[in-house]
């Protein structure tokens, strides 16, 4: 199965850092999520329950990565653990999470890349 729904340039606002001061304040964060299932039949039917609805599993996202989190990886599990649990209909998701790290003033932005399967461990 190769079908994928895209959700680039979710912006969210988290507290996220490995510094105390850098979780103070919520900051900026871009959220791109690729979700894996299957198509068919939404394409079949033009009947949106045949496919993941989109802006519950946005919204289900921005709740789970508010934080406070360390890493940005923690972020980024936390992002997919929802995008998981807001559709059954996706199999699989990737996440890529990125920052402007306040600790590296000359690194335009860190990105953290993960992918999760329903099942996976």
């Amino acid at each position: 199965m190769n079908d994928r729904i895209h959700l680039e340039g979710v912006r969210c606002r988290a507290r996220v850092g490995v510094p105390d001061w850098e979780r103070k304040n919520p900051q900026p964060i871009e959220l791109d999520l690729t979700l894996e299932l299957d198509l068919r039949e939404a394409a079949r039917t033009d009947d949106v329950r045949h496919t993941a609805d989109y802006w519950v599993v946005e919204q289900a996202v921005r709740r789970a990565v508010q934080g406070p989190f360390r890493l940005l990886e923690r972020l980024a599990e936390e992002a997919a653990r929802a995008a998981l649990a807001a559709s059954l209909k996706v199999r699989a998701v990737t996440v890529r999470a990125a920052k402007r790290p306040a600790v590296m003033p000359k690194t335009g932005r860190v990105v953290v890349e993960i992918r999760r399967a329903r099942g996976a461990r």
